[in-house]
């Protein structure tokens, strides 16, 4: 039986290394079999906080007790209990323990895991779901800088996930003059690949300003008009700060890491006052009586997802394209249902104006369609105009 030792549900977990695990093999058959880049990283930190309470540094020896599954399985109880005791959410406990059973599997070890999982306890909401507004969002914009300005104009046109935005390059986005904005292709060249479309606001005060803006501080970078994309194409669109005083390091720019990323995303909004600061106590007296963790009403960048969806719903788009645009399973209808992209573009365009964060760019918008509705009733009338005279007939 393993020893208990109590842990913090977000106790670190780099104290053991890459190196612990560099010459293990039963780590090489459990990290090897899994393809996605972000869900491997995922998987590997969750196996090491599990070491971390058994008080485990080799990922063999957590198959020493191979031959007797039961008592394998009652170690991963009595970790699944430790977090429960910690109020671990229901959720965050199956994200911690999945990967456990992934190595354990990998490595010709058979649980129960049907049995282990009742251990899980009872899933329950402990805070509100909520998105933010667009009232919130145009706070967080207001003394946001370049960059921020785009990152927040990115989640809140696209409904992305924060995990898709530090691999993007410039080669994923693809102007569309016509309509003055961006297609974004997410997680390319994956199984996960998909894309969706920017408002017109993020692609020119958000991706363009922010593009032209390191392109003066002499970042070698150019948009073609030919391919109507930014170049060179394997440049970060979301790069790490830079010295603008210095030419060498504005030429280098490097991608912001996912962690990076999400911590400048809650820095922001702190100083904003879109989200609070609070931290632990230890009686515990917080608004979910969790001493390791404070949820909050609206998840950081889950808020703007949620925004985005709630928004296309309210502009009534096609289920089946909404879904697709925000990256949702469409079940069978994904191997049947293949719109065209102008088709997606169409649906989107219906709810670009709600989605448009600036008042005065929204009245904008909504005038430019009056007139264009306008044009398009004149010249439906002058065409009626031309049959009643061809046909001789009087209007009066």
């Amino acid at each position: 039986m393993s020893v208990k030792v109590k842990v913090n549900a977000k106790a670190k977990v780099d104290n053991l290394g890459e190196n612990t695990f560099s010459d293990s093999i039963s780590y090489h058959n459990f990290i090897n079999a899994i393809r996605s880049p972000a869900t491997r990283k995922g998987y590997r930190n969750s196996l090491k906080r599990y070491m971390n309470y058994h008080k485990i540094t080799n990922t063999d020896d957590l198959l020493k007790d191979q031959s007797n599954p039961k008592l394998i399985e009652r170690q991963i109880i009595d970790y699944i209990m430790s977090l429960r005791n910690d109020n671990v959410s229901y959720g965050t406990i199956q994200y911690f323990v999945a990967p456990v059973f992934t190595f354990y599997n990998l490595n010709d070890v058979q649980l129960n895991r049907k049995k282990v999982s009742r251990y899980l306890g009872e899933f329950k909401r402990v805070v509100k779901d909520m998105a933010y507004s667009t009232e919130q969002i145009q706070i967080a914009l207001q003394n946001a800088d370049s960059r921020m300005r785009m990152i927040l104009l990115l989640m809140a046109s696209t409904g992305c996930r924060i995990g898709a935005l530090p691999s993007l390059k410039l080669g994923d986005l693809t102007k569309k003059p016509k309509y003055e904005i961006y297609k974004i292709v997410f997680y390319e060249s994956t199984n996960n690949e998909y894309y969706s479309f920017t408002t017109r606001e993020c692609a020119l005060s958000g991706i363009d300003n922010y593009l032209l803006y390191r392109q003066r501080c002499g970042e070698k970078i150019t948009f073609n008009d030919k391919t109507q994309k930014w170049e060179p194409e394997d440049t970060p669109l979301i790069r790490l700060q830079f010295d603008a005083t210095d030419l060498l390091h504005a030429r280098s720019p490097r991608h912001m890491t996912l962690k990076g990323l999400a911590q400048a995303l809650d820095a922001h909004l702190n100083r904003s006052g879109i989200r609070q600061v609070e931290h632990p106590t230890e009686s515990g007296n917080n608004n979910n009586n969790n001493n390791n963790r404070i949820r909050k009403p609206v998840s950081l960048s889950n808020g703007f997802r949620k925004h985005v969806i709630s928004t296309f719903i309210e502009a009534e788009l096609n289920h089946e394209i909404r879904e697709l645009l925000v990256d949702h399973a469409t079940q069978l209808d994904q191997y049947y249902f293949r719109p065209t992209e102008d088709k997606v573009l169409q649906e989107y365009l219906k709810a670009e104006p709600l989605l448009t964060i600036d008042p005065s760019l929204r009245l904008q918008h909504e005038n430019k369609s009056l007139r264009e509705e306008n044009r398009e009733i004149q010249r439906a009338l002058s065409k009626i105009d031309r049959l009643y005279t061809e046909l001789g007939i009087s209007q009066e």
